[in-house]
């Protein structure tokens, strides 16, 4: 299948959502990274369960993640995600995992307020202006990455799609499809809400 980026903000909600499909189907994407776009990875917060246990969600991200660290792919990875039902924060879930995968506290930043994905691309960018970061590999399920890579790029940040394919949002076939709505649903309301898939804003 021939390989595309996914979420420039400007190419629209109807070119969003072919996306959406297009990764439903096996569709493929393309880095388009360079330099030093490569060396930043950011983890999209999924579920804390009772107890502080990490859903399966959330521990394929923060391991594809610690992969990317352990190919000496990246250098600094950023878990985002606040409090959710269950503490402590995604964020410290996430890094605990990372921690067990041989990833050093020096590789780790914390970003622990984010409760949603748009939330976490405005902290993120806020992050990435101070720390003159360039560009950033957004690690989070599949289907996830069109509207995440969008909403990243509408506020300002350059992101490209890190798909974690071991998340049973992609493995499992029922809980596909229901993302799949779910993703489709929340594409119309980021246009709507925030703007994101209308013309670029200058």
């Amino acid at each position: 299948m021939k390989p595309y980026r996914t979420g420039s903000p400007d190419e629209g909600l109807l070119r969003g959502l072919l996306e959406i499909l297009r990764v439903y189907r096996g569709g493929e994407f393309s880095e388009g990274l360079t330099g030093s776009d490569r060396r930043v990875a950011v983890i999209l917060g999924a579920q804390v369960l009772r107890g502080g246990r990490a859903s399966r969600t959330l521990e394929a991200r923060v391991l594809r993640a610690a992969e990317l660290y352990a190919a000496g792919e990246v250098d600094l990875i950023i878990p985002t995600g606040g409090l959710g039902e269950h503490g402590p924060t995604e964020a410290a879930v996430m890094a605990r995992i990372l921690r067990g995968a041989g990833v050093t506290d020096e590789a780790v930043l914390l970003e622990d307020g984010a409760v949603s994905t748009w939330d976490s691309a405005l902290r993120i960018g806020g992050i990435c202006r101070e720390r003159g970061i360039g560009g950033v590999r957004l690690v989070t399920d599949p289907l996830h990455c069109v509207r995440a890579v969008g909403a990243f790029r509408w506020v300002g940040v350059r992101a490209w799609a890190e798909p974690a394919y071991r998340s049973p949002m992609w493995r499992v076939a029922w809980m596909r499809r229901g993302q799949l709505a779910r993703e489709m649903g929340a594409m119309v309301w980021y246009r709507v809400r925030h703007g994101v898939g209308g013309r670029l804003r200058r």
